[in-house]
């Protein structure tokens, strides 16, 4: 139980601060690509080191900003910005140095934490590149304070018995985040490894370690043995309490059974089997004044419950249908307004892009047009996400209405849809048996259409490609799949392929919206069949899908 504990705390901790760190880490990131910045790594012009500076000002968004440096691959700098004073921007400069090298720079990550003047600080590391080449660094001093007020909130959500500390991952230095913390003992750079030993007040514990992803951190959490013996303990001491009022108890039920109750309980049985059946009209006779005579009595008031509850719960299903068909009637009208009401909007802005490229084309540079270019490309990709979303959502509420399907002539009459009009392809099409489906013919060519089309991309850099399409029998259900030999995938992701948004390639590569596989998912989800994917990077990939027989 403490293990389980301990390791969902060092997670959720340890997102937390990767979360943080990353954030961090994109900002300085962000800094660097400045054109600005590049540009003061190999120019001395006055007017280019005059702009970096300012610009350098505009990342100290707050007094934790200590410093903000620019330095060649010599660790030289070429500017800086701070309000601290000197001796303390001299030893910043000089940590920073020795724990670092010129022949293995390692940037884009929050650095180790130092303690300088009594006060604790880190670097955020960010690679300068100048024409794809490595031109420097862009340095970033931070002051790690956090209030206490902070600090005791997250010891009292993570639970009594629980303390944390954040460390550099050599080991060399630990904090409780508010000042410097003695190094735990025994602690050895492993990850996702549990720790037993004493604390620094003679207590057990077991503890964790996890790495902070994008930094030179790794999160400790430490977890009192005692609070998990003394619940263990009080548990135990209730259980054989429990245990021995339920063996006691359980002898007199059974006395008394031998005695009092067999032949009223067969005929309660007798009725809760008539209930069960639908039948109100047997009655349980039983003239006692006890117990049994009550119980009697209560089961006749519930047998008559049961059939006014069912009469009313009759009454409100009509009620439910009534209120669902009203909420499917406020879904359509906001699809509506969806498909209306945004994209209104993004006509604006084609129709403004294209007034600036009509008419202003002259006046615009080749930076100013290949932005109107990105900003019209981002604009359809926007109105094609909205299209998808509408669709996913309608596919939602679409009913199935199953019906005969001859599946070799869906797939020919796809294929043929899919291909380009006009342009010679090289797709080898291997199309073996393909048995007649048992479905709604709409939604299945939906299926067939965004599995076929995504073979086609994937495999359209292959010089040979060829798409293979087959069936076979899979769990007393008919499977179809479509193998191509294009890039693949790497089959660790393969429970992403269907969710909304999520794409296992880059967009500029491939185009799509990552919502495809998701109606195909919930096409053959509604059809009651299962839908699966394997597949390796660089050998081609295969999907499956699966609907039940006839």
């Amino acid at each position: 139980m403490g293990r389980e504990r301990l390791s969902s705390l060092t997670n959720q901790l340890g997102s937390i601060l990767a979360q943080s760190t990353a954030n961090m880490v994109t900002t300085a990131k962000t800094a660097a690509g400045y054109d600005t910045i590049r540009a003061a790594l190999v120019s001395d012009k006055k007017e280019v080191l005059d702009g970096a500076l300012r610009l350098l000002k505009k990342l100290r968004t707050d007094s934790t900003s200590i410093m903000i440096e620019l330095m060649d691959t010599n660790f030289v700098s070429i500017l800086k910005y701070s309000e601290a004073p000197e001796d303390l921007q001299l030893k910043l400069d000089a940590k920073f140095r020795s724990t670092s090298s010129s022949h293995d720079h390692t940037a884009d990550k929050v650095g180790k934490i130092s303690v300088i003047n009594n006060s604790m600080y880190f670097p955020i590391i960010a690679e300068v590149t100048h024409k794809r080449q490595f031109a420097g660094y862009l340095v970033i001093w931070r002051l790690l304070a956090t209030p206490q007020k902070s600090i005791d909130m997250l010891s009292e959500l993570m639970g009594e018995g629980v303390t944390f500390y954040i460390g550099n991952n050599d080991g060399s230095f630990w904090t409780d985040m508010g000042k410097p913390a003695p190094n735990p003992p025994n602690i050895v750079k492993e990850s996702r490894k549990y720790f037993e030993y004493e604390d620094r007040e003679g207590n057990d514990v077991i503890a964790a370690v996890q790495p902070i992803p994008s930094s030179d951190w790794q999160v400790l959490i430490e977890y009192s043995r005692q609070s998990i013996i003394e619940g263990a303990t009080r548990f135990l001491k209730w259980l054989i309490i429990i245990g021995g009022l339920l063996i006691v108890a359980g002898i007199f039920i059974a006395w008394l059974m031998s005695h009092n109750i067999i032949k009223p309980l067969k005929q309660l049985t007798k009725a809760a089997t008539a209930i069960s059946k639908g039948d109100y009209s047997l009655p349980v006779e039983v003239n006692r004044t006890d117990e049994l005579g009550e119980l009697a009595n209560s089961f006749t008031i519930m047998q008559e419950k049961i059939q006014e509850n069912q009469l009313n719960l009759e009454h409100k299903v009509l009620q439910r249908t009534a209120q669902l068909e009203s909420v499917n009637s406020e879904l359509e009208a906001f699809s509506y307004s969806v498909s209306h009401d945004l994209r209104a909007p993004l006509r604006g802005i084609m129709g403004f892009t294209a007034i600036l490229e009509e008419d202003y084309s002259s006046k615009l540079d080749d930076e100013a047009r290949r932005i109107t270019g990105v900003i019209k490309a981002n604009t359809l990709k926007m109105g094609n996400l909205i299209d998808d979303l509408l669709s996913f959502s309608r596919m939602g509420r679409h009913d199935i209405i199953k019906t005969g399907i001859n599946t070799h002539e869906m797939v020919n009459e796809v294929i043929a849809g899919i291909l380009p009009k006009n342009k010679e392809t090289h797709i080898k099409w291997v199309i073996g048996t393909l048995p007649e489906t048992y479905a709604d013919i709409n939604t299945i060519r939906q299926v067939w259409v965004n599995l076929l089309s995504n073979a086609v991309k994937y495999s359209r850099k292959n010089e040979n490609p060829v798409i293979e399409i087959g069936s076979f029998i899979h769990q007393e259900q008919t499977a179809f799949y479509v193998r191509d030999n294009g890039v693949g995938f790497d089959n660790r992701y393969k429970d992403k392929l269907f969710k909304v948004f999520q794409r296992l390639h880059n967009p500029d590569e491939f185009e799509g919206t990552g919502i495809g596989l998701a109606i195909v998912e919930k096409i053959i989800s509604k059809h009651g069949g299962k839908v699966w994917a394997e597949a390796e990077t660089g050998q081609g990939a295969a999907f499956y899908f699966s609907v039940p027989n006839a």
